[in-house]
């Protein structure tokens, strides 16, 4: 007898929201970046954007320190889960599903953050179009605050496999990375990205991805950042710790 198993060919769907929420809960911080946005925006006064919100992990802890933070993001599942995760922490922000290049919000910000490596996640096509919508809806004097990853321990062909249980009734996910390829021209690395929902041993959903993730050299970066028309460009590697030499968070100023 076969099972029959639904396989889902999606980014950032049911089984990898469920993912997400295990192993990089609320408050979670990754490589500091929690840490180092709190003080980065510390003297906000007005609201701030998170782009790429996912479920909150971020968003939740920024909240509590007192600042006012909306969200957006294109996956309706991780934006389901951003609302259960707000309601469990007792906080409050505005959540919108949109295209990052075609953003129709109500308000603008004194800040646009982008944080641990999602900007990456775009294809290089739209980059212009999102930079101008970051542009357009910061107020004169916000900042964008963005993070991108350099493929620095990129290996060809490696596999990465882990579980992660989810109750005590052998109910699971295994999810497995194998590194496609690295393409030097198109500056992209891609993988596949494979979730299966298992209950006691046996596949009852799959969930699969092609993974593509875009780099940017320093200059290249804040090229685009100026040519979307912002002033003052900086970065930082790391958010200054030298043992993390892949990161590099870029922050632009509208005037």
């Amino acid at each position: 007898m076969f099972l029959e198993v639904n396989i889902i060919f999606k980014e950032y769907g049911k089984l990898s929201t469920i993912l997400y929420e295990h192993t990089k809960p609320i408050g979670r911080s990754v490589d500091g970046d929690i840490e180092y946005y709190s003080e980065m925006l510390k003297s906000i006064s007005g609201s701030v954007l998170e782009a790429g919100v996912g479920t909150g992990r971020m968003l939740i802890p920024l909240i509590k320190r007192g600042l006012k933070v909306d969200g957006v993001d294109l996956s309706a599942e991780m934006l389901s889960q951003c609302k259960v995760n707000l309601e469990k922490h007792e906080c409050k922000a505005k959540l919108y599903q949109q295209d990052l290049t075609k953003m129709s919000l109500p308000t603008k910000y004194d800040a646009i953050i982008m944080p641990t490596g999602s900007f990456c996640l775009l294809p290089k096509s739209i980059i212009g179009d999102v930079l101008a919508s970051f542009y357009n809806y910061l107020e004169v004097g916000g900042k964008a605050i963005i993070d991108l990853q350099l493929p620095t321990d990129f290996k060809k062909g490696e596999v990465e496999s882990y579980s992660c249980s989810l109750d005590d009734d052998g109910v699971g996910i295994l999810f497995t990375s194998i590194s496609q390829d690295i393409d030097w021209i198109k500056q992209k690395v891609s993988y596949i990205h494979r979730y299966e929902l298992l209950k006691n041993g046996d596949v009852q959903q799959k969930e699969i991805s092609n993974f593509v993730l875009y780099w940017y050299g320093i200059t290249e970066f804040e090229m685009l950042l100026k040519s979307a028309g912002f002033k003052d460009v900086s970065h930082v590697v790391g958010y200054g710790n030298e043992n993390l030499p892949y990161l590099v968070t870029f922050t632009a100023i509208k005037k």
